[in-house]
């Protein structure tokens, strides 16, 4: 671009004021957010929705001598399988660990009210056949596998990303939307610069160019604050949770999801531009 490009571009930047800086402040919440959900996205399917992770199975046994019987049972049916017996009183201390804000009742609830369970680390391709013989066994009233809480999860999930991305998808519009009226109004306000330019000959692209390029710039502005923001909330992230990764082409894809937003406001707000006789 020659140094009249540069300088045009620099002054309809700079002419976009509070408008301007609101198109880019759009872009940065909406990629900073689109980032963030793809990450997390990325985090459950790895960390909890992943099909080649290990099932476990729950079966819950009539007494505690029978999860006792049962356990060594699955050792000897399935060698290798990793199989652990939970007493009454265990199982009622560690949902007292799970659930802090229930402790006092549940530990003064008395053993017989929880029940004696088996817990089986299977891999996915064992999980049928292990899962149907004990659901074939006497001493067993009930079968649940992690599979089960997995699908429920995995269906929440995927409503809660269909809603985010669609407040991702709808600032980006307003980011349009704003970067059209900017574009207009430096339209209209240059439009005599406009017509001396046609009469010295200029041509419709090199008019429009510059414009094209300040709306541009404002959304690569914003995706690439988007992408600060995201890397800074996964370093914060990563302290609780140290496998939150954010996915490294994400970091060049949030600027051009940007860069393509703005253009597109600025192609629409050049729709009022007369086209060239």
């Amino acid at each position: 671009m020659s140094r009249h490009g540069i300088r045009e571009v620099r002054r309809q930047l700079v002419e976009s004021g509070g408008a301007g800086v609101v198109a880019v402040v759009l872009v940065t919440v909406a990629s900073a957010w689109g980032g963030a959900l793809w990450t997390a996205r990325d985090w459950v399917q790895r960390e909890l929705l992943s099909r080649g992770r290990a099932s476990t199975l729950v079966a819950v046994a009539r007494t505690p001598a029978d999860a006792t019987a049962l356990r060594d049972q699955v050792a000897a049916a399935f060698p290798g399988l990793s199989a652990a017996a939970l007493a009454p009183r265990t199982v009622q201390e560690e949902l007292s660990g799970w659930f802090p804000e229930l402790s006092t009742v549940l530990l003064t609830l008395e053993e017989k009210s929880f029940p004696a369970l088996v817990q089986v680390e299977v891999a996915p391709r064992q999980e049928e056949a292990v899962a149907a013989w004990l659901r074939a066994r006497p001493d067993v009233t009930m079968v649940e596998s992690s599979r089960a809480w997995q699908a429920r999860l995995e269906q929440a999930v995927a409503r809660l990303l269909a809603v985010g991305f669609a407040v991702t998808a709808a600032m980006l519009v307003g980011c349009c939307v704003v970067v059209l009226l900017v574009i207009r109004l430096l339209v209209l306000a240059h439009a005599d610069e406009i017509a001396i330019m046609r009469l010295i000959g200029a041509h419709d692209g090199d008019i429009r160019r510059p414009y094209l390029i300040s709306g541009a710039a404002l959304g690569l502005l914003g995706g690439a604050l988007g992408s600060a923001l995201t890397a800074g909330a996964a370093l914060l992230a990563h302290r609780a949770l140290p496998t939150v990764a954010v996915a490294p082409w994400t970091y060049g894809a949030l600027p051009v999801a940007g860069a393509l937003a703005g253009t597109l406001g600025a192609v629409l707000g050049l729709a009022s531009l007369p086209s060239e006789p």
